[in-house]
């Protein structure tokens, strides 16, 4: 019984110590990345990349939706625009001149030709893979957030979706947090029941030995009475 008890003992301490190095797992990460990220646009810039979920079938069979692709973030301080060449996949910044009051939105198209105008800057046609014909306007390098490296997450894109939605933030943050919290509880109420336990088994052990102390000094006063009034009794020659 005593064994069973132990094993319950180091199984429950085993899973409080997974759940502890989970949840400090998950914040270690978010704290990295958040240290090491810098917003760039409507992005996350981290190490001078950044994962992209796709949302329309444009570039199809090249990647789909759901997919998750992975650009490196232009540094306009550096780039050199002239590297840039037909057959390239970018990432830009598009706005709907239709619609002034729809906010910009990244879309990530192949270039299919380019000009540079009288200042010397960059002006990129682009065109989806699954369309066809070429984009309505030219993107100028302004517009341009990163070229894809050609790294891509088939279907990854469901799985960041749930992680960051509401369910996902709730089942892996929330609940983790919650049990790891509730254990600590658990934990601390029990330390603190074993010490009042052994406390209480301590003052009583005390007082019985307190108790065992005074009994023997009064048996022993007593003796002693008795012994001094024998020896008064006694005939002295």
């Amino acid at each position: 019984m005593e064994s069973t008890n132990n094993k319950k003992k180091t199984t429950i301490k085993t899973i409080g110590n997974i759940v502890f190095w989970v949840v400090l797992a998950i914040v270690a990460l978010y704290a990295v990345i958040s240290l090491s990220s810098k917003r760039n646009d409507q992005v996350t810039e981290i190490f001078g990349q950044t994962g992209l979920n796709v949302v329309t079938g444009s570039m199809e069979p090249t990647f789909s939706i759901d997919d998750i692709i992975f650009i490196d973030v232009i540094d306009y301080k550096t780039f050199d625009f002239s590297t840039l060449e037909a057959g390239d996949i970018i990432t830009f910044m598009f706005d709907n001149d239709n619609d002034p009051d729809t906010p910009s939105i990244l879309n990530s198209h192949r270039i299919t030709r380019y000009v540079i105008d009288d200042n010397g800057y960059y002006h990129f046609y682009t065109q989806g893979d699954a369309n066809n014909s070429e984009d309505l306007e030219p993107i100028s390098e302004s517009a341009v957030l990163g070229v894809w490296n050609g790294a891509i997450w088939a279907g990854a894109g469901k799985v960041v979706n749930f992680l960051i939605g509401p369910w996902g933030f709730f089942i892996f943050i929330v609940i983790p947090c919650f049990a790891f919290l509730v254990y600590e509880i658990f934990r601390f109420v029990k330390i603190v029941s074993e010490y009042n336990v052994q406390k209480a088994v301590g003052n009583r052990e005390t007082i019985q030995q307190e108790a065992l102390a005074m009994a023997r000094a009064q048996l022993e006063a007593e003796m002693k009475a008795k012994t001094e009034a024998k020896e008064a009794e006694e005939p002295q020659e």
